[in-house]
């Protein structure tokens, strides 16, 4: 059964599903079956019940031996807790690794207002952002965070509930995988370059991947931006029930290939309880300067030793 050989890891917000809608357009690379990120090696306790051959059957099994092009899988939530160990257990050390990242203070301005969209954030930023719109509330959510010891110190212990902040450590998780995986089977991806020149930072990678290029790609590819935002804290926790119930039944079962009409189904249902819970985003507000300034300060020995691991000086990238 084929199985991935290179996987892109991360981060969420930057960038990673536009990479995914290039790299499916390429001959010569296959990707997942229906989803662009399995929660296999992401949700606790799910390898125990399948195991790999579960995850190769559900998200590759449409692949025939013969097929000879280069199989992965496009996973931001990857950079989880464990995912690195999971995964080094699973496949090679020879196996390629991609992580995507960007100036990690825009990151976590773009992150706040995905996942308050997605229900991830308490239900008293939902409502300071309601009244007070994205940057004033997420200047609130910022101290409130960042000025508390205890729930500073949790930030990567606890990387679901802080995800505006622990993703924009990229460091911490790429030394993770570092444990398992060669340098030299990772590439770093700089978000700020590659939406720049698309194509050339694409080729780039395939190069990294072993693969030719590809001139049938449209690379003109912008996804994953984001235009939505919560109608009240009830609505978005009603849409993120309704998604868990949808993950469930469409990627854990893969009920769209054997109920495909229970499924059509479940899938209206979940577009009616999002439309209740979400609206426009009509919020167009940047960063407040001295929000910048102080999550500057905050990544600031975090960008240090992503010089390290780069090799090259990323303050002038991102905080010049």
């Amino acid at each position: 059964m084929k199985e991935p050989s290179f996987f892109c890891i991360g981060f969420q917000k930057c960038g990673t599903t536009t990479l995914f809608e290039i790299l499916r357009q390429h001959k010569g690379i296959a990707l997942c079956r229906d989803v662009k990120e399995p929660m296999y090696y992401r949700v606790k306790g799910l390898r125990a019940v399948g195991g790999k051959q579960y995850y190769l059957q559900r998200y590759f099994g449409h692949l025939s031996a013969s097929d000879q092009r280069m199989v992965g899988e496009v996973n931001a939530g990857l950079s989880y807790t464990d995912c690195a160990k999971k995964l080094s257990k699973d496949f090679a050390p020879d196996t390629k690794l991609i992580f995507m990242m960007r100036n990690p203070v825009d990151r976590a301005y773009s992150a706040y207002k995905y996942f308050l969209a997605r229900g991830f954030l308490p239900d008293y930023v939902v409502r300071d952002d309601k009244k007070n719109g994205h940057a004033r509330a997420f200047h609130h959510y910022v101290h409130a965070i960042l000025d508390n010891p205890e729930d500073r110190k949790d930030i990567m212990k606890k990387r679901l509930k802080y995800l505006v902040f622990s993703q924009s450590n990229y460091a911490v998780c790429i030394e993770e995988y570092l444990e398992h995986f060669p340098r030299e089977n990772i590439k770093l991806v700089f978000f700020e370059e590659f939406i720049h020149d698309q194509k050339t930072a694409c080729e780039d990678i395939f190069h990294f991947l072993g693969v030719d290029n590809d001139a049938s790609i449209d690379y003109q590819v912008k996804a994953n931006e984001g235009n939505e935002r919560p109608v009240s804290p009830a609505g978005v926790k009603m849409a993120m029930c309704a998604k868990i119930g949808r993950y469930a039944l469409y990627e854990f079962l893969g009920m769209s290939h054997w109920a495909p009409k229970i499924s059509a189904q479940y899938q209206r249902f979940y577009e009616f309880v999002r439309s209740k819970g979400m609206q426009e985003d009509w919020d167009k507000s940047k960063m407040l300067p001295q929000t910048r300034v102080y999550l500057e300060n905050y990544f600031r020995d975090e960008v240090r030793r992503m010089e390290v691991l780069s090799e090259r000086s990323l303050a002038t990238l991102w905080f010049a």
